[in-house]
């Protein structure tokens, strides 16, 4: 090999000791995906998110509610006692009942509950 291209290692360490500047981390953030990133940003959002918590509603008048929903096609907001880890109440199920069995009721978009869990309906405009 010739001599001229061979490195001196002392003038190498003098280099990185004094002249070299590593970025670190901000040198891969170049390679986070855009549909990476924009589901972070969901993620961060969603979990930020915190639902009021309404009043709980007696037995006769959640099955008004639920009843009017299935017998005239109204949609609902339903409200069930069910929290998550940070013990904040989780999303409303929203849709129009289309059938119950005993005390389990099906919304139109497939999801099901049980009145037992029910905090709160409300009819939605």
């Amino acid at each position: 090999m010739n001599s001229k291209y061979q490195a001196d290692p002392e003038m190498v360490q003098t280099f990185f000791d004094n002249y070299y500047h590593d970025r670190g981390k901000i040198k891969w953030q170049g390679f986070y995906l855009s549909d990476h990133t924009a589901a972070l940003k969901k993620q961060a959002k969603k979990a930020s998110h915190q639902n009021d918590l309404r009043p709980q509603q007696g037995l006769t008048e959640i099955t008004k509610f639920l009843m009017q929903s299935y017998t005239y096609n109204q949609i609902v907001q339903i409200q069930l006692n069910v929290f998550d880890l940070n013990d904040h109440v989780k999303d409303d199920l929203t849709g129009e009942i289309k059938g119950y069995d005993e005390d389990l009721f099906y919304l139109d978009n497939g999801k099901k509950f049980h009145l037992s869990e029910v905090r709160n309906v409300a009819m939605v405009a």
